[in-house]
């Protein structure tokens, strides 16, 4: 595909991919329309509350299904787009955790004229004013393992992929800490969409061992709100203009 945007691996951006992201981001940040970043991270928790985890448990009656992969890939898709609008040299790297080294370097270095893959603003909520993220991380070896992800990649049936890495998931987002262990403001913090990257990378993977169409017949009409697709339509990456790295396109088997 002649403009396929390549995902990569966050340690492995150029310096001039760094600065495209943050320059992206930090526009977003200051845009207070649909084109910015409240109304975007609003999409996932607060206000909207749009997100899929183990069937909606919490925020909808739950249903016998759960849309958890295709929604946040819906999601991902939407988000690079406008994203690329603000800086069109920028595109969503992943946080391989797998490598239990903790934050990427790029989202946690102080920069003279500010780093906004370090924190994001975060809407005012109940009697809390607007204010940036925050973060508290436990140690890199409380990451999850190679081995951990390697053996999910072995899992034939879709449906037992999405509760296994649902739950690797959700232990990033504890390990994190601070708002990411929060679904009402995890998506205010820029590391959100590399983390969730990853886990559309291991869904990737995924089908490349399993099949591109390997997932109920129920499921592929489901709708992705509020995006206007429905599961089908997000199955296959390449059909969505985006792909993955080739030289890191393989989970190692870890200790």
């Amino acid at each position: 595909m002649a403009n396929t945007i390549i995902r990569k691996d966050a340690t492995q951006l150029s310096d001039a991919e760094v600065a495209a992201l943050r320059d992206a981001y930090g526009k977003m940040m200051g845009i207070r329309d649909n084109r910015g970043w409240l109304y975007w991270s609003g999409i996932h928790g607060y206000p909207q509350y749009k997100c899929w985890h183990h069937g909606r448990e919490g925020f909808h009656q739950e249903v016998p299904y759960n849309l958890f992969l295709p929604w946040h890939r819906a999601y991902l898709l939407s988000f690079e787009h406008t994203v690329r609008d603000q800086n069109p040299d920028a595109s969503l790297p992943w946080w391989d955790w797998t490598t239990q080294t903790g934050l990427p370097d790029v989202y946690v270095e102080d920069v003279a004229d500010g780093n906004p893959l370090q924190a994001g603003p975060v809407p005012a909520m109940g009697n809390a004013p607007e204010r940036m993220t925050e973060r508290a991380p436990g140690p890199p070896s409380r990451l999850p393992r190679a081995s951990r992800i390697a053996q999910i990649l072995s899992l034939p049936n879709f449906e037992d992929l999405t509760l296994q890495i649902e739950n690797v998931h959700d232990g990033v987002h504890g390990w994190v800490g601070g708002d990411m262990g929060v679904v009402a403001s995890s998506a205010y913090d820029p590391i959100f969409f590399a983390h969730h990257a990853m886990i559309d990378r291991i869904w990737y993977l995924w089908q490349l061992r399993q099949g591109v169409t390997n997932i109920p017949p129920d499921y592929l009409d489901r709708t992705l709100e509020p995006f206007g697709l429905r599961v089908r339509d997000v199955l296959d990456v390449n059909n969505l203009g985006y792909t993955y790295a080739t030289a890191a396109v393989t989970v190692g088997v870890g200790s």
